[in-house]
């Protein structure tokens, strides 16, 4: 028998509205205990997954970790669907190192909790519209618990 989550997702793709033009796609955070001693908890973004179907899936999968998403429509992406395996890119307005290397200097890496502003489908666009924010380069369909992706300098 499905679980109620599994149905859940199922009648809200089936009754969500049908909209076209640029996809959406769905940020998923995971929070979970932190590795690192100072911190109480982490929740990076654990994946980039294009239905909630896809959401759902993960948290069943992961019990350990409290799983959350939001929808997210991704900038210059229409007519060129939301195919696993693409490479996205998440802005972000702050980015919190969350350890120090042997120097002392900040770590950037696995983020405390990151807030995506927006998500694009070109670095060049990405550069464009959001000028003095992070990029966070992401894969479509990659699921990480430690954080998906690669902040780009």
């Amino acid at each position: 028998m499905p679980s109620l989550s599994n149905i859940l997702a199922k009648l809200k793709i089936h009754l969500g509205p049908k909209v076209s033009g640029e996809p959406m796609v769905y940020v998923v955070y995971g929070k979970q205990p932190s590795p690192f001693p100072d911190l109480e908890y982490i929740e990076p973004i654990i994946a980039v997954v294009a239905s909630e179907q896809e959401c759902f899936a993960i948290q069943e999968k992961h019990p350990e970790t409290e799983v959350c998403w939001e929808a997210r429509k991704v900038e210059g992406a229409a007519g060129n669907g939301s195919a696993g395996g693409n490479a996205l890119y998440l802005a972000h307005t702050t980015l919190l190192p969350y350890n120090e290397d042997a120097n002392g200097n900040p770590v950037f890496g696995i983020m405390e909790s990151p807030r995506a502003t927006a998500l694009y489908f070109s670095r060049t666009t990405a550069e464009l519209e959001a000028p003095d924010q992070y990029l966070h380069i992401v894969t479509l369909g990659e699921v990480n618990l430690r954080g998906v992706g690669e902040i780009l300098e």
